[in-house]
């Protein structure tokens, strides 16, 4: 079986980001629970807003349609920069404000549909009839042979929220990927940076105007040099 990627771009790869491979698979798998919850997310609204739209609106299960389809734009984006760049990184900011953005919003969208999840409003049949048919009104109002829907959007709304859980603590994950790359690349900055500024401390100076002010090295005069007479000599008796 022919390799996904040859030995010299694994070696390059590798070189560039030693974490190249857990940050591909996270990605990737971000992006599969992303494509999941948005199905299951829109679904849930749709099925709401036709059946209960003047009372609900859903926004709820409106909510986490935000980051979840900024997850699944960003992931596949990120992945594909990552094997095009080889796993030259860009600046570790973007990956840092994106995932960051991503797990903020995700947090208040699963806390409130799930406190919101029309799940809470399940309840068993509580009498019936002789004949067996459900009456549904009284304490029967909520169950399933009565309002059959909310069960069917209760149920959606369960597995988008595992989706989007399961999806927070990957991008979490993601976060603090990026978090270690973020300082990784300030501390490399700043050590590059290092010599410059130690020659302004000692010459109180730019290094440019340090070098443009720096006396130019003594080469022998023409004069000296046809005479024969050594660097040395000439330095003694000009």
């Amino acid at each position: 079986m022919r390799p996904l990627f040859s030995p010299e771009t694994r070696r390059r790869l590798q070189e560039n980001d030693p974490k190249w491979q857990v940050k591909a698979i996270l990605q990737l798998v971000c992006t599969v629970l992303a494509f999941n919850a948005l199905i299951l997310f829109a679904d849930a609204t749709t099925i709401t807003n036709r059946y209960y739209v003047t009372a609900y609106h859903d926004w709820s299960d409106w909510m986490p349609l935000f980051p979840v389809l900024i997850s699944l734009i960003y992931n596949p984006v990120a992945f594909f920069l990552l094997l095009r760049r080889l796993g030259k990184p860009i600046h570790p900011g973007w990956h840092v404000g994106f995932h960051f953005l991503i797990w903020a919003l995700g947090i208040p969208s699963i806390v409130f549909s799930v406190g919101y999840g029309w799940f809470w409003w399940w309840q068993p049949v509580l009498y019936r009839y002789r004949n067996g048919r459900v009456p549904c009104r009284g304490f029967n109002f909520w169950s399933e042979p009565c309002q059959p829907a909310i069960y069917t959007i209760g149920r959606i709304e369960i597995a988008a929220n595992v989706f989007l859980g399961l999806l927070i603590i990957f991008e979490f994950a993601l976060f603090f990927l990026a978090c270690i790359a973020a300082r990784k690349h300030r501390l490399a900055v700043r050590q590059s940076r290092m010599p410059a500024r130690l020659s302004q401390l000692q010459y109180n100076r730019d290094p440019e105007a340090h070098a443009a002010q720096e006396p130019p090295a003594y080469t022998p005069s023409e004069e000296h040099a046809s005479s024969g007479t050594p660097a040395a000599a000439a330095v003694k008796y000009s």
